[in-house]
């Protein structure tokens, strides 16, 4: 696995090193010389140590992977390892730190070729070699992406991530994205059995690879075992595709979740402090002349009580709805979107960093001209956009479609993330957040109109593409994250039924 030659012929084996997290910290206790203090990324571990073995193996650790055979003969010939009583205490104390404990395969000239990464507290790592008629796939949850100095293959339903520090350890990995043995696996790498037997025995101990199994009852040795030799795809099946469970959630969605809460990995999540406010104060720029819109004196809103309000919410589509008025849209954005002096908007955001924009297109057939428009929660404005006639019929068009409409909705509010306001404030969860805050804005906007007699709807999604043109968006940067329309209802429509239907 080390060079483009020929390597089933040479004398090449894999040896395993051990090391400890970057973040993890090895010395003595303060008040009592014969106890180590292990501090780890989930806090810190008191562990006896009176031999001087046991602190030299986890300090030299922490420098980085080491074969713990130069520490303590013999470590690896764990056959003899249970009589030897310094061998089975630092083994004890290895499994006592074991979600700090990092393990490597290298080449004899100590190459590094895979780790395998603790991520989490309750991370239990025991490798084993498979047969060399073993059949293993990638899981379909594993993605491998680019780290700071090697690949990255990681899992949503992984403890572990996988460093991949060579070409070679990739090309192993590529091998699995398909069934495949461990005996065809080497002659395809051109590298002995042994070697292949080891590196996926760490893989499918970290749960990037999984195992097959055989549903042909007529197989010889075991539930993962075939002929070196096959001339038809593999009759296998794998756990993680039969797991009702797991049937319902696609890779990526399942990493989102994993990954914007805490628990079940080792990145960073938020809360920072102090950067939210620098980056709210960015404005997207629009053309042509502020519009000042109406603010309503709340005081004379005679709204019904907010029970009646909750009971009474519903999402309206119906065909032939009107215009809303220049007033009746001004008091809507006033009451749900505004920012308010020392209070915020009348939504949650997560820091307070509120990195939702609105953009507001209208058919044109009521006050305001027929085009998008930005919205400016403080001074309480749109703006126009000279958005192109095209992506303004597009942007209403797609909306109606979504509403299950067969004309244009009067009033399409898209919203749009400053991701940067975000992520400067909750890195990790960032995006979560985002979504978060989009249904509160959503559920604000429902709760308003159906206050004001006005028809609301939101919509599943969006075309990021379109809205991007429209708005004129580096849609990196800021792009579209939910959708809303609204209409004034004609007479007799007075609200929605439950399923989103207008009555």
């Amino acid at each position: 696995m080390k060079s483009s030659a020929p390597l089933a012929s040479r004398d090449i084996r894999l040896i395993e090193l051990w090391s400890l997290r970057e973040d993890t910290t090895v010395e003595r206790a303060a008040d009592d010389p014969g106890t180590g203090l292990v501090s780890t990324h989930w806090g810190e571990i008191r562990l006896p140590m009176t031999d001087p073995v046991i602190f030299r193996a986890l300090e030299r650790m922490t420098y980085g992977p080491v074969s713990l055979d130069n520490v303590l003969t013999g470590f690896s010939d764990t056959g003899s390892a249970s009589g030897d009583p310094r061998r089975a205490a630092l083994r004890s104390t290895l499994e006592a730190v074991r979600y700090a404990v990092i393990r490597t395969l290298a080449l004899a000239d100590g190459t590094e070729q895979l780790s395998v990464v603790p991520i989490v507290r309750e991370a239990r790592f025991a490798p084993h070699k498979p047969a060399a008629d073993a059949v293993h796939r990638l899981s379909r949850f594993a993605t491998l992406r680019i780290g700071p100095r090697d690949m990255v293959l990681e899992s949503p339903l992984s403890a572990h991530r996988v460093l991949l520090h060579t070409p070679q350890a990739a090309w192993l990995v590529c091998c699995y994205v398909r069934p495949a043995s461990v005996r065809e696996t080497a002659r395809l790498l051109d590298v002995p059995v042994d070697v292949v037997r080891m590196a996926v025995g760490y893989l499918e101990a970290s749960g990037m690879l999984v195992p097959g199994i055989r549903e042909d009852s007529r197989a010889g040795s075991g539930p993962s075992a075939l002929s070196s030799e096959r001339t038809e795809p593999y009759p296998f099946t794998f756990a993680e595709d039969r797991d009702p469970v797991l049937e319902h959630w696609s890779p990526r969605e399942l990493m989102l979740h994993n990954r914007s809460r805490p628990g079940l990995h080792d990145e960073p999540i938020g809360p920072l402090h102090g950067t939210a406010e620098a980056s709210k104060a960015e404005r997207p720029e629009a053309d042509g002349a502020v519009l000042a819109l109406p603010v309503p004196d709340l005081e004379l809103a005679g709204d019904p009580p907010l029970t009646t309000v909750l009971e009474s919410r519903r999402t309206v589509r119906v065909d032939g709805s009107l215009p809303l008025t220049l007033a009746q849209l001004g008091e809507l954005l006033h009451r749900a979107a505004r920012d308010r002096p020392a209070a915020g908007r009348p939504y949650p955001s997560a820091g307070s960093a509120y990195p939702l924009e609105l953009y507001v297109t209208v058919a044109g057939t009521g006050e305001l001209p027929r085009g998008a428009y930005h919205y400016d929660p403080v001074a309480h404005t749109l703006r126009p956009f000279g958005t192109e006639p095209d992506l303004v019929d597009a942007l209403l068009a797609e909306a109606g479609a979504n509403a299950g409409l067969s004309e244009e909705p009067p009033v399409l509010i898209n919203m749009t993330a400053r991701f940067g306001r975000m992520s400067a404030a909750y890195p990790g969860a960032a995006y979560s957040a985002l979504l978060k805050e989009v249904g509160a804005l959503q559920q604000t906007l429902y709760l308003v109109s159906t206050a004001m007699g006005i028809g609301p709807c939101a919509l599943a999604f969006g075309d990021t593409a379109i809205s991007a043109r429209a708005f004129g968006l580096d849609w990196r940067a800021e792009s579209g994250v939910g959708e809303f329309v609204l209409a004034a209802l004609p007479t007799g429509v007075v609200r929605g039924t439950p399923d989103g239907t207008g009555t």
